[in-house]
């Protein structure tokens, strides 16, 4: 089934400030709802405790509000998780790792819990590791919550809590066909059917999220192989 390239972070992010219009206020929203945790989690994995990580984490996206910074990024340079993750590192650098490191240079004493330093590792791929893995879980959870609505609104909640069980990263063991089926009051050969159809719809769905995120079509693909990639990874 083919898929339209529909709006992109990064023309919807275009013209988003903190003090923009309606539309881009509606962007900055979506882009805090899909990348906090991913930007949350990196902030642990630089050491930071819980509430220090949480405020980190929404003090960079006020710093991304407040400088504009989408006005002055380059599609063509890299794909949306990209740029985050590298304007993510440089956030750090500038907010924690350089103060703490004057606080220490000027003496011990001087050191805040307030502003507490990060360490940032020599090599980015561990952190950067750990930003993928999570946009990657709230690809898949986007995609699925789209699913869950769509059927639900046909079968209601109690098939699809079922159903769920046979769909792609699903935390439940896989039932047998005809266990199901009769709970659903079909027939298991009719629930293949029904089963083969969700699963193509889903990966419908996630390639949908997946184009949102990058600024060409022919790299919905290639995001698709590494999404897959790093969920898979040990």
């Amino acid at each position: 089934m083919a898929v339209s390239f529909p709006t992109t972070q990064w023309s919807q992010l275009a013209e988003a400030s903190l003090h923009g219009g309606a539309s881009a206020q509606a962007a900055l929203d979506q882009l805090c709802r899909q990348y906090w945790q991913p930007v949350f989690q990196v902030f642990r994995f630089w050491g930071l405790e819980l509430p220090h990580a949480q405020d980190a984490t929404q003090g960079f996206f006020l710093y991304l509000m407040k400088a504009s910074l989408f006005r002055r990024a380059d599609p063509l340079r890299g794909k949306f998780r990209s740029f985050l993750c590298a304007a993510l590192r440089q956030y750090a650098v500038d907010h924690y790792q350089r103060p703490a490191q004057r606080r220490l240079r000027h003496g011990a004493e001087e050191v805040s819990w307030e502003t507490p330093g990060i360490q940032l590792p020599t090599q980015e791929a561990p952190a950067d590791m750990v930003f993928d893995r999570e946009w990657a879980l709230i690809t898949l959870e986007a995609a699925l919550e789209r699913l869950r609505l769509e059927y639900e609104a046909l079968r209601g909640p109690t098939a699809f809590a079922l159903i769920r069980k046979f769909l792609p990263a699903s935390p439940h063991r896989v039932p047998d066909y005809a266990s199901a089926a009769a709970l659903l009051h079909t027939t298991p050969a009719a629930l293949r059917i029904e089963v083969h159809r969700l699963r193509t719809q889903f990966r419908t769905l996630l390639r949908r999220e997946v184009a949102r995120t990058v600024s060409a079509p022919h790299e919905i693909d290639e995001e698709l192989l590494y999404l897959n990639e790093i969920l898979h990874h040990d």
